[in-house]
């Protein structure tokens, strides 16, 4: 933890209140005299001291070597994503093991998966990567915008590629999962970085205690879409959804689902409560079809399936309770608007 630093408050020209900047702080920023700093007031009172101009320009890349004893290509993926969403801008995976098909799956998985990462430098036994995002092309509301609007359509066209047995269809929908991922990893960096740039916050009306319940919902707007793959995964076994009884519950639930969303990008409690007021009824539908499906004498592999279905629209409807949830606990912590300061 950064010690305090303590100021006395004086007072010149008769009239003006002065304190000192820190020295270390203002090397830091490579300020000198006549520059301007920008000061805001928070809610709690506090003063925010800003270089002006300087702060969206003027972030310190940050820089993590990975030396990997062992060619563990999926540990090698998981702390490059990891690092992604901590706020990192630059990555060295180093590892004398390396092979060329290590590298190649690597760099395949990395670019498909994380916004903005290009391989700026490779060779035998390493790479770099480095994270080429300017928030300012894509906003956070955006971003979780266009990852809803991918999941949404894949939980509706899932249960019509089911319906149809459209395998073609199928494979389309599971290639969109990478798509959600993408947007759901930027989101969480961007909230990441926002602790220490808390203009990515503020320029959508939000602020740092809002973080949690943000991630929240774009966390369940990830898991909905990995539900969605885990019920086309069924069309090898189903072949063909036969049961209309799962299919419209499927369609209701991607209803349910958007309307929860929309909750969250209107910042509505009314509809937020509405959705969950519609809780009971529509677990209680789940509940009725699965024991429908239990009870049925259908083949035992294809009653393993559905019930698969019917567990993750479960899933899906209890992620959509979660975002009108967070949405409530959101709109309590809405901050009042910044107010002026004088001189």
């Amino acid at each position: 933890m950064i010690k305090p630093i303590v100021r006395k408050i004086q007072l010149t020209g008769g009239s003006t209140y002065i304190i000192s900047l820190p020295k270390n702080w203002v090397k830091e920023h490579s300020l000198k005299p006549g520059d301007e700093i920008e000061i805001r007031q928070d809610k709690q009172l506090r003063l925010i001291l800003t270089p002006k101009n300087r702060e969206g320009d003027e972030r310190r890349e940050k820089t993590i070597g990975l030396n990997c004893n062992k060619p563990d290509i999926s540990f090698v993926i998981r702390e490059i994503i990891a690092y992604y969403m901590a706020g990192y801008s630059l990555v060295t995976v180093s590892c004398n093991r390396f092979t060329a098909d290590d590298r190649e799956m690597i760099k395949d998985v990395v670019r498909k998966r994380l916004l903005g990462a290009e391989v700026i430098d490779e060779n035998a036994s390493s790479l770099m990567i480095q994270f080429l995002v300017n928030e300012k092309d894509l906003s956070l509301t955006k971003s979780i915008s266009r990852a809803f609007n991918i999941s949404y359509n894949m939980l509706r066209d899932s249960m019509d590629a089911l319906w149809e047995g459209d395998e073609k269809l199928s494979k389309e929908i599971s290639d969109r999962d990478d798509d959600v991922d993408r947007f759901y990893f930027y989101t969480v960096r961007q909230l990441s970085l926002s602790v220490e740039y808390s203009d990515i916050l503020e320029n959508e009306g939000y602020n740092l205690t809002q973080i949690i319940n943000i991630f929240s919902v774009v966390k369940s707007i990830e898991r909905i879409s990995d539900h969605s793959v885990r019920i086309l995964q069924q069309l090898q076994t189903l072949e063909r959804l036969e049961d209309k009884r799962v299919y419209d519950h499927g369609k209701t639930t991607a209803d349910f689902y958007k309307t929860s969303v929309n909750a969250f990008f209107n910042k509505d409690g009314n509809i937020a409560h509405d959705v969950i007021k519609k809780e009971y009824d529509l677990l209680n539908s789940n509940v009725l079809i699965t024991q429908s499906i239990l009870s049925s004498q259908l083949d035992p592999k294809k009653t393993g399936s559905l019930l698969i279905i019917m567990d993750s629209l479960r899933r899906a409807i209890r992620y959509s309770i979660d975002i009108a949830e967070a949405i409530i606990d959101l709109l309590a912590k809405q901050s009042e608007p910044f107010e002026e300061l004088t001189d």
